[in-house]
């Protein structure tokens, strides 16, 4: 069984309103089950922020920094309940990684990401396997229910 998880959201990330009734400052949640993660970004700052809100709320998490290495990983037998991918990778992009992720099985839910959404850019990893596609920055508002989700 998992443990209770304060919220703690990492600094520069209040996820709030400006008028602070954002509503899951405080939430407390217990996992049923144990998650992992792996987060894929070769923005080394970004990268840590989103291991740090995944770990945040007791989510086991790797990073990489490339889509080879997160196929790597996958191939290497390694599992995730979730896989964070960033849009623009060096040599594999995101929706590549996605592609030959899912094409060796991995029922991972896969989120795409990106610091300036596109339409195109959407498609295109949807089409590669990914379950969604958000624009950075990586909120409690976006976690939360993903977690729950992959919990229940």
């Amino acid at each position: 069984m998992g443990a209770a998880v304060d919220h703690v959201t990492p600094m520069g990330m209040s996820g709030g309103s400006a008028e602070g009734n954002d509503k899951s400052e405080g939430q407390r949640f217990s996992c049923k089950s144990k998650l992992t993660a792996l987060v894929v970004d070769n923005g080394g700052v970004c990268r840590a922020i989103q291991t740090a809100l995944l770990r945040s709320y007791g989510v086991e998490t790797e990073a990489v920094e490339t889509g080879e290495a997160a196929v790597e990983l996958i191939a290497s037998g390694a599992t995730f309940s979730l896989i964070i991918i960033e849009m623009l990778l060096s040599f594999m992009n995101g929706p590549e990684t996605a592609k030959q992720i899912r094409a060796m099985g991995a029922q991972s839910k896969i989120l795409g990401i990106t610091a300036f959404f596109d339409e195109r850019d959407q498609q295109e990893f949807l089409a590669a396997g990914a379950d969604n596609f958000i624009e950075k920055p990586l909120s409690p508002e976006i976690v939360i229910p993903i977690i729950n989700e992959l919990d229940n």
